[in-house]
């Protein structure tokens, strides 16, 4: 995994610094059942990368949302840990008032992230806000329609993740019958793991024979 750093400018208050990012980033095309995908430890995971943090305004955001600038910066991103920008960025864009889709994504990659570092408390708690957010966006409209039955999936498995087995089961028992063949059938295998209370994730395949 080749980390870059690039020179940004920070949208809010103009600073340009430097951050640590991926000019390219690998798809190998396998899934967890939380959609992140999966390495199995033979590159380290990315998603540390997707944020930046302004170094003068303590602005933090997807890293794509900082202008990339050609001049030299002096200036470093600070080395905060990874969950913890996410976080903040979640902050940031509910304050400014953006869709409810982007917040539950950035307090996803924030689980994310807090899994990466064994941060289990921080994981569940910004999975149940990812899970607040995806469900406001199926209501006002931010979640894109053709992503509503993957939203839905995720919201239940998202559930199931944070160790909330009885609403997962009743939320996947609700949309497995009009999910789409392939999370319909992840959907029962997940509905299995939480009648035996396990929260762990699992590899996305959804053969019929499974």
């Amino acid at each position: 995994m080749y980390v870059a750093d690039i020179g940004v400018k920070c949208p809010t208050c103009g600073v340009k610094f430097n951050s640590k990012q991926l000019p390219a980033v690998l798809d190998i095309g396998y899934r967890n059942s939380e959609l992140r995908q999966h390495f199995k430890g033979v590159i380290p995971q990315y998603e540390e990368y997707f944020v930046v943090t302004c170094p003068s305004c303590g602005r933090a955001d997807w890293s794509t949302s900082f202008e990339v600038i050609e001049e030299p910066a002096y200036l470093q991103s600070p080395s905060t840990t990874a969950h913890l920008q996410f976080r903040q960025a979640a902050m940031v864009a509910e304050k400014e008032g953006r869709s409810f889709y982007n917040i539950a994504y950035l307090y996803l990659y924030a689980a994310w992230c807090a899994d990466d570092r064994n941060a289990l408390v921080q994981a569940s708690e910004y999975r149940r806000l990812a899970v607040d957010a995806f469900s406001k966006s199926m209501v006002d409209g931010s979640c894109p329609a053709d992503k509503r039955a993957e939203t839905e999936y995720l919201v239940a498995e998202i559930l199931r993740r944070a160790g909330e087995f009885a609403a997962s089961r009743e939320y996947f028992s609700k949309i497995v019958g009009r999910l789409p063949g392939p999370f319909a059938i992840m959907a029962r295998k997940l509905m299995r793991l939480t009648e035996v209370s396990d929260s762990q994730a699992i590899d996305f395949v959804a053969e019929v024979s499974a």
